[in-house]
C-alpha cells in the first residue's frame, strides 16, 4: 500500500517538475520507488539587490518539498559580503560564532510540486547589509541583503566618470557623502558635492564606488569605455546576394577623429573580397576629397557558395560587409524569384518563379518563415517563432521556368521568407517581405527567459514601410498567459520608440503582441518564458516610467537645448545630464509634481549624443536618455529624398535631393534597384556607424528587481538535470538576404545642388536609394519607392 502511494506521488512528480537526480533503492519485488525526501535536499534562495528599510524586507525561496526550512539573519560588515562575493566561485560569510539577528522556521505549502515562496524577514527598519542562512538538515544556503535608503547612479564616458547619489526616500541629492573608490587596486576616499556628484576625469579608472550615508550604503562596479576609435570606415554593395560569374559594386567611406570631431580621411584604402581565410581578390582605391571609395569585384564562375566578406581597411581603421554568393554547376545557374507586382497580398499564397539556365532541372525550394518584418537592419540572432514553412521540389520546363506558391499563414502576422532553391549543384537565394499593413511594428524583450519575479520590459518600434517613423502613433500591447490577458495603450515618440512593462508576468510560458493601425493592422509577437531560476537580466536599465523630450528636432553645436523629463510619482531633485565621448554634463534641478526642467548647451564631440534623467520614484532610482541629432559636420544625418513625385515616364531624368534641398557637396552613390535591398545593401544603416555608443550607466537602485542566488554554506544539494531529446539534428534556420536587381549604379560628385538621375526605360516598381558621402565629414541616406510606367 505504501509502495502504491509512492508511485502516485512519482507519477505526479514527474508531471510537474524538472528532472531531478535522485538515489533510488529498489522495493522487494525489484521495482524502483522514488525517495520524496531526497527533495528536501534541492532547494533555492534567491535576494534582490537592494531593498529600502521601509518597505518588507523579503527573500526568495524555491522548493520542491514542504519539509520545514531554519531561518537565521545575521547583520554583516558590508567589506566581509563584498569580499566574499568578489571571488571567481563566491563563497559563504562566515556565521560561526555570530549572534542572530532572528531565527524562524518557514514551512512551505504545496506538498511535492515546485513552489516559489516570498519569506518576510524580521528587520523592521533597519539598515545596512545583512546574510540570510537557509537550511534543511545539512544542507544551507546563504544570501545578502542590502537595505539602504541611499541609492547609487553611475555614468562613464571615454572621458570620464560621473557618480550621483540621491536619497531613495525624499529623493533629494545626498551632498558630502563618504564614497570609496577602488582605483588601481588602491582605496581612494572622496565625497560628493553639495549636489550630490562625484567625478573622476583622470587614469586610471575606478573599477568599484562604496558610497556610505550612516548605516546604508550602495555600491556600483563601472563598466571600462572604450576609447573612440581614431578611424570609422563604412562599406556598402550593390546587392546582398551575388551570382558566380556576376559583379558586386562596393562603397564606402572612411572617417578620422580630429580634434574631438570626425572628418574625412585622406590616402587610400584597401579592399578585399575573402571566403573565409581565403583571399578572392584585392584591390587599392584613392580616397577622394570626402573620403569616400568605390570599386567593383568579379566573382569567379565557380565560386562555391557561401557567405563572403568585403574587408576595407585604412590607417589602422576597418570596415567589411558581408554578401551571399550563389554558385553555379555543370552549367546551370539558379534564379527565384517573387512574382507578386509590387507587395503581395498577405491573404493569398505568394507566387514563386524559379528560373534555370537549363530546361528540365529538378529544383528543390525551402522557405523558412519569420513573423516579423524590419524596415531596419534584421537582428543578427534569428526571431521568436522562425520556422521551416515550405519544402518542395519542382522540375523546369523546357523554358528553365517552374512556378509554384508559397502557403500564406492565417495568424495574422506579417512575414518575411527566406527563399532557398538548389539544383544539380547550382543555388540560389532571396528574401520576400509581405506586410499586414502600410507600416512595420517590431517588438523586442529584454529577455526570452527570466526569473519568476521580475517585470517583462520590452520595446516598441513602428515605422512606415518607407522607413519614416511613425512618431505620435498609438499602439498597443497585450500580455496573455493561458485565459488570463493584460493590455496597456502606448504613444511612440518622435523617433517610433515606446518602452514599457508588465510587472507580474506568471510563471510558464507568457505570449506578447502589439499591433498599429497604419493602411492595415501592423502585428508582431514574442515569447517570454518565466523560469523558476534564470540568469540575471541583461538589460540596458532604462525605465519606461522616466519620459525625456526636447524642444526641437534637430540643433547646431553650441545652441541651448530644453529638456523637459518626466516621472510620475517621482519627488525631491532630479539628474538631468548631456552626454557625449567628452563627458557628462550635469544639472540637479526640482522634480516637483514629477516634473523636472533644464537648458544645456550641445557640444559637437565624436560618436553619439544623448541627454538624460534620473528620478528618484518609490524607493528606486529610474533613469532614461533619448539621443540629440546634431546638425554639423562628421555627423550621421537622416534625410528624406525630394523627386517632385513617385511617378515618372520611361527613361526619364529625375532630379534628386534631400528635404529642405539640403544636398552637401561631396560624393553620392545613387542607386536604381528591383526589390528592397537588405544587409549589406542597405544605404539607411550607414549612417549611424558615426553614432558610436559612448556612455554607460549603472544603478545600484533599479525599478526592476534583480536577483543574486545563494552561496553553498554546507551540505550537498541534489542534482538538477535537464535535457531535450532529438531524434535527428535540429534544422537550419536561415532568413536569407533579398537578392536585389541593381538596374543603375553611379557614384557621382556634386557641389551641393541637384542630381540628375536617369531612369531605366522599362515599366515598374523600383527603390531609388541615395548615399550621401560629405565632403564635411558627414553621412547621409535616403531611398524612396518610385514608379515608371
Amino acid at each position: 500500500m505504501q509502495t502504491a502511494r509512492l508511485l502516485r506521488l512519482a507519477k505526479a512528480l514527474a508531471a510537474g517538475l524538472a528532472i531531478v537526480a535522485v538515489s533510488i533503492a529498489p522495493a522487494a519485488a525489484e521495482r524502483q520507488i522514488v525517495d520524496l525526501h531526497r527533495l528536501d535536499a534541492n532547494f533555492q534562495l534567491f535576494a534582490a539587490d537592494s531593498s529600502v528599510p521601509w518597505k518588507p524586507a523579503t527573500v526568495r525561496l524555491d522548493t520542491y518539498s514542504s519539509a520545514p526550512v531554519a531561518f537565521k539573519v545575521y547583520a554583516a560588515d558590508p567589506a566581509d559580503v563584498l569580499t566574499a562575493g568578489a571571488n571567481v566561485s563566491p563563497r559563504s560569510v562566515p556565521t560561526a560564532g555570530r549572534h542572530p539577528l532572528a531565527s524562524f522556521d518557514f514551512t512551505p505549502p504545496g506538498g511535492y510540486q515546485f513552489q516559489s515562496n516570498v519569506v518576510s524577514l524580521p528587520l523592521g527598519s533597519r539598515e545596512g547589509f545583512f546574510v540570510v542562512e537557509a537550511r534543511r538538515g545539512n544542507v544551507g544556503e546563504q544570501v545578502w541583503i542590502n537595505r539602504s535608503r541611499a541609492g547609487l547612479i553611475a555614468k562613464e564616458t571615454p572621458n570620464g566618470l560621473l557618480l550621483y547619489g540621491a536619497d531613495l526616500g525624499t529623493g533629494m541629492p545626498l551632498a558630502r557623502m563618504r564614497v570609496q573608490l577602488v582605483v588601481n587596486r588602491n582605496f581612494v576616499t572622496t565625497a560628493t558635492d553639495g549636489q550630490g556628484i562625484v567625478r573622476w576625469n583622470r587614469s586610471p579608472r575606478p573599477i568599484f564606488a562604496l558610497a556610505q550615508w550612516g548605516s546604508s550604503y550602495a555600491f556600483v562596479s563601472p563598466l571600462p569605455q572604450p576609447p573612440l576609435p581614431a578611424t570609422i570606415v563604412g562599406v556598402r554593395t550593390d546587392s546582398a546576394v551575388v551570382h558566380a560569374g556576376e559583379v558586386v559594386h562596393v562603397a564606402g567611406f572612411a572617417r578620422a577623429r580630429t580634434h574631438g570631431v570626425l572628418r574625412p580621411s585622406a590616402g587610400s584604402v584597401t579592399i578585399s573580397l575573402r571566403n573565409g581565410p581565403a583571399a578572392i581578390a584585392e584591390h587599392r582605391a584613392a580616397l577622394d576629397a570626402a573620403g569616400a571609395f568605390a570599386t567593383s569585384f568579379a566573382i569567379p564562375e565557380n565560386a562555391a557558395a557561401g557567405e563572403y566578406t568585403v574587408l576595407a581597411q585604412t590607417a589602422g581603421g576597418v570596415g567589411g560587409a558581408t554578401v551571399d554568393v550563389e554558385s553555379n554547376a555543370g552549367g546551370v545557374s539558379l534564379d527565384v524569384t517573387a512574382a507578386c507586382s509590387g507587395l503581395c497580398d498577405p491573404h493569398q499564397d505568394v507566387p514563386l518563379l524559379v528560373h534555370s539556365s537549363r530546361g528540365g532541372t529538378l529544383v528543390r525550394v525551402t522557405v523558412v518563415r519569420s513573423p516579423h518584418i524590419y524596415v531596419a537592419d534584421a537582428p543578427e540572432t534569428l526571431p521568436w517563432a522562425a520556422a521551416q514553412w515550405f519544402d518542395t521540389t519542382v522540375r523546369t520546363d523546357e523554358s528553365g521556368n517552374a512556378k509554384l506558391a508559397i502557403p500564406h499563414p492565417n495568424d495574422a502576422l506579417s512575414s518575411t521568407y527566406g527563399v532557398h532553391a538548389e539544383g544539380n549543384g547550382a543555388t540560389a537565394d532571396t528574401r520576400i517581405t509581405v506586410p499586414t499593413a502600410q507600416a512595420a511594428i517590431r517588438l523586442s524583450v529584454d529577455r526570452n527567459e527570466q526569473s519568476l519575479g521580475t517585470p517583462l520590459s520590452f520595446d516598441v518600434y513602428a515605422a512606415q514601410l518607407d522607413g519614416k517613423p511613425l512618431g505620435g502613433a498609438t499602439v498597443y500591447v497585450q500580455l496573455a498567459h493561458g485565459i488570463s490577458a493584460a493590455q496597456q495603450r502606448l504613444t511612440l515618440d518622435a523617433a517610433g520608440h515606446a518602452r514599457g512593462s508588465f510587472s507580474s508576468p506568471e510563471l510558464g510560458a507568457n505570449f506578447l503582441s502589439t499591433w498599429v493601425d497604419r493602411g492595415g493592422r501592423a502585428t508582431d509577437a514574442a515569447e517570454v518564458r518565466v523560469e523558476p531560476q534564470a540568469a540575471a537580466p541583461s538589460t540596458d536599465g532604462t525605465s519606461a516610467n522616466v519620459h525625456v523630450e526636447v524642444d526641437r528636432a534637430t540643433y547646431r553645436p553650441g545652441e541651448e537645448i530644453t529638456i523637459s523629463a518626466s516621472a510620475s510619482g517621482a519627488q525631491g531633485s532630479a539628474l538631468i545630464t548631456f552626454e557625449s565621448a567628452l563627458g557628462v554634463e550635469p544639472r540637479v534641478v526640482s522634480a516637483a509634481g514629477g516634473r523636472a526642467t533644464a537648458r544645456l548647451r550641445a557640444v559637437d564631440a565624436a560618436g553619439e549624443l544623448r541627454v538624460g534623467a534620473a528620478f528618484v520614484r518609490d524607493g528606486s532610482l529610474e533613469w532614461n536618455t533619448v539621443p540629440i541629432v546634431l546638425a554639423a559636420a562628421g555627423r550621421p544625418r537622416v534625410d528624406q529624398l525630394m523627386l517632385g513625385g513617385t511617378l515618372f515616364a520611361p527613361g526619364q531624368a529625375a532630379h534628386v535631393t534631400f528635404a529642405g534641398d539640403a544636398l552637401h557637396s561631396g560624393t553620392f552613390i545613387v542607386r536604381i534597384s528591383t526589390g528592397t535591398p537588405s544587409g549589406s545593401a542597405r544605404f539607411a544603416s550607414a549612417p549611424a556607424l558615426l553614432a558610436i555608443g559612448v556612455a554607460t550607466t549603472q544603478n545600484s537602485a533599479p525599478e526592476s528587481v534583480t536577483w543574486h542566488p545563494w552561496v553553498n554554506s554546507s551540505g550537498e544539494h541534489a542534482q538538477v538535470l535537464g535535457f531535450v531529446r532529438r531524434s535527428q539534428p535540429p534544422p537550419e534556420l536561415i532568413v536569407a538576404q533579398a537578392e536585389t536587381q541593381a538596374v543603375a549604379w553611379n557614384v557621382m560628385r556634386s557641389s551641393g545642388s541637384a542630381i540628375a538621375v536617369e531612369l531605366p526605360s522599362r515599366s515598374g516598381s523600383y527603390e531609388l536609394s541615395v548615399l550621401g558621402i560629405a565632403d564635411d565629414g558627414s553621412v547621409s541616406a535616403a531611398s524612396s519607392t518610385i514608379t515608371v510606367r
